[in-house]
């Protein structure tokens, strides 16, 4: 019982930490994949409601591809119809993943204003 407390508050530790950074939107398609596995994995399990600890995570990847994708949640914690809500919030993540791209840096070949005359 106070292993499974002190694995809880690590758990608890972890994403209050994870909170203050900014992740990029290609990081948090990662982290919805892994979101999508669990929900997947409960489908399987033959689970009625997702866990607990499943829905913290799923609610501040949702706020972060669009504040208005929490809001669908209302309560909900069947895992199809939190899958459904994950994809919306998949394809908003992949749009700012494009959009946040930024050109490359252009590497000069020669050195600008390093040319000696030969006279």
């Amino acid at each position: 019982m106070i292993e499974l407390t002190v694995l809880e508050q690590r758990r608890a530790t972890y994403w209050r930490r994870r909170d203050h950074e900014r992740p990029s939107a290609r990081y948090l398609l990662r982290e919805s994949d892994e979101l999508m596995f669990w929900l997947e994995e409960c489908l399987v399990q033959g689970l009625s409601i997702v866990p607990g600890w499943v829905m913290p995570r799923l609610v501040r990847l949702l706020a972060r591809a669009d504040a208005e994708l929490p809001r669908l949640l209302d309560g909900e914690r069947r895992p199809a119809e939190l899958m459904e809500i994950l994809y919306q919030a998949q394809e908003r993540l992949m749009e700012q993943s494009v959009h946040a791209r930024l050109p490359a840096r252009i590497v000069p070949l020669f050195r600008q204003g390093s040319r000696r005359s030969a006279h």
